[in-house]
């Protein structure tokens, strides 16, 4: 995992660069209304329900092994430029390290609320995935 200072230039890279700039105002105004509006809890819930849609419209075939799990998730990801994702099994469970989403934002605040927002709506994603192949989600994942 990267030290924390290496972390943040990693998010504010990506929050400055690689979010489209035709979307990056409007997804951080977004991201900040929707916040400011209902708050954390009922903010987060709407973003993993949004995921779960996503999972429905991008479903993901059955997969037979982790390293399977692993590229076609990185597949559907790829379409979206959306970053990439490693899965480590450890004791029975998985670890979902997601690298590189898009998060909008100029200030930190901007940044911090994207990050919560994308972390629910990967939450959500991932969540319908994992149910798509049979599995639960009963973890967490980590979004660098």
């Amino acid at each position: 995992m990267n030290e924390p200072d290496n972390h943040s230039k990693h998010i504010e890279h990506y929050a400055q660069r690689h979010c489209s700039t035709q979307w990056r105002l409007f997804l951080e105004l977004v991201f900040d209304e929707l916040f400011n509006s209902a708050g954390k809890e009922e903010s987060s819930g709407f973003w993993r329900h949004i995921g779960s849609r996503m999972a429905i419209e991008m479903p993901m075939g059955e997969c037979a092994t982790l390293e399977s799990l692993e590229k076609a998730i990185n597949e559907a990801l790829n379409l979206l430029d959306w970053g990439y994702v490693s899965i480590i099994a450890e004791h029975q469970k998985m670890r979902i390290c997601h690298s590189a989403c898009p998060i909008p934002g100029d200030s930190q605040e901007g940044i911090d609320i994207g990050l919560l927002a994308m972390s629910a709506l990967l939450e959500g994603l991932y969540k319908g995935w994992l149910s798509q192949q049979g599995g639960g989600y009963g973890g967490a994942y980590y979004l660098h």
